[in-house]
């Protein structure tokens, strides 16, 4: 997942882009619409990305591998600026909506934050307050190479924009500073982020106005800023936690969940031999089978607790061939059915979450409410209230 300078958002899973697709999340999508434009598809991209999907939840290599892909099949030095100016909240699926619907833009900040991992961010990011201002700062960023240009591009257009879009107002930035040479079209910086740039510079900054915290951000809704980052927040809590390994590790297999994923498929996308991975989680306390089978059982859970996906959908989203091979692993995990689990699950559901009317969907440009796969109706219809204002 991937970020140079902010800390926000993620995504979902869903095969075939469409005008109002909520589930290509990191922000990607943007960067797929702007490529569209120029005539270069997204079974393009993938395969110069060398990846078998763009969905779910990718890598750093992986992400990596898009963002270089989408570089060199551009060939256009304002390639990711556009891009980043397409972005809106619903791009980021369910993590944007937690952020837009946060009380305060501090809310929306702390939350991105906490979560950065959702973010996906490709260098390690920090925030520091001083006085009046804030500033975010992104270490090591000559780690991307010829790379940093065009990720830093893509990343910083993209947060000014949905920073944007959450306070309904331009974000008040107040410098900027990049570790490399002015580009030729820096005017574009200039026109877009509305700050006093710095090139060159020995450090990778984001400086702005803090007073911002405090602004109400137009969209807040305690309802439905408690479901969306409920949604985030269950499946972290299940995957948090152990070395970076093991958290490569499951966000391969998130991102790959509906396929098969072998020993040898990890290893090749961590850069490790298959002899170095088992021995490595070894030294975590844990087996590569253990490590998938927690992996499937959190993804399967949150499937059944939070969709209205049937049994033999989620089997198939968690990997298996057949229904009944995922039956039989639910039992071994939960010693439990999956209908039995979900409706359990159901039981302890708060009653005011489902107490949206069918009047209430927004109708999308073709006149129909827009179902958002992989979230309850009432969540939907939320969303969908919040993507047509």
């Amino acid at each position: 997942m991937v970020q140079v300078v902010s800390c926000h958002h993620p995504g979902d899973m869903v095969p075939p882009l469409t005008p109002r697709d909520f589930s290509v999340g990191l922000g990607l999508r943007a960067l797929i619409e702007e490529l569209e434009v120029l005539g270069i598809d997204v079974d393009r991209l993938r395969r110069a990305a060398g990846l078998r999907s763009l969905s779910g939840t990718l890598t750093r290599t992986q992400l990596l591998a898009v963002l270089r892909a989408a570089r060199e099949l551009g060939q256009d030095p304002l390639l990711a600026i556009r891009a980043g100016k397409r972005q809106r909240v619903h791009h980021f699926g369910v993590y944007g909506f937690a952020l837009a619907t946060s009380p305060t833009f501090g809310d929306a900040f702390a939350f991105g934050r906490k979560h950065v991992q959702l973010a996906g961010a490709v260098l390690r990011i920090t925030f520091r307050q001083e006085g009046a201002h804030g500033l975010v700062q992104s270490w090591n960023p000559h780690a991307l190479g010829d790379l940093l240009p065009f990720v830093a591009e893509f990343w910083r257009a993209s947060m000014v924009t949905l920073k944007g879009e959450i306070l309904g107002d331009r974000f008040p930035s107040t410098l900027m500073r990049f570790p490399y040479p002015r580009p030729t079209h820096w005017r574009a910086y200039a026109d877009l982020f509305h700050c006093p740039l710095e090139f060159e510079s020995e450090t990778m900054e984001w400086h702005f106005d803090a007073a911002v915290f405090a602004r109400p951000c137009p969209s807040a809704s305690s309802l439905t800023a408690n479901i969306c980052r409920d949604f985030c927040e269950g499946l972290i809590a299940r995957q948090d936690g152990g070395s970076p390994l093991l958290r490569e590790l499951r966000n391969y297999v998130l991102g790959n969940s509906s396929r098969r994923c072998t020993a040898d498929d990890v290893a090749s996308a961590l850069g490790l031999s298959r002899r170095t991975l088992f021995r490595r989680l070894a030294e975590d306390g844990t087996t590569f089978q253990d490590s998938l089978d927690q992996t499937r059982a959190s993804l399967a859970c949150e499937y059944l607790e939070n969709t209205l996906l049937s049994v033999s959908e989620i089997a198939e989203r968690c990997g298996f061939g057949d229904e009944a091979n995922f039956r039989k692993a639910f039992a071994r995990w939960r010693a439990a059915t999956p209908s039995a689990w979900r409706k359990v699950a159901h039981r302890r559901r708060e009653p005011e979450a489902m107490h949206w009317k069918p009047a209430d969907v927004y109708p999308t440009p073709e006149g129909a409410a827009h179902r958002i796969e992989g979230l309850p109706v009432s969540t939907s219809i939320v969303l969908n209230r919040l993507s047509n204002e």
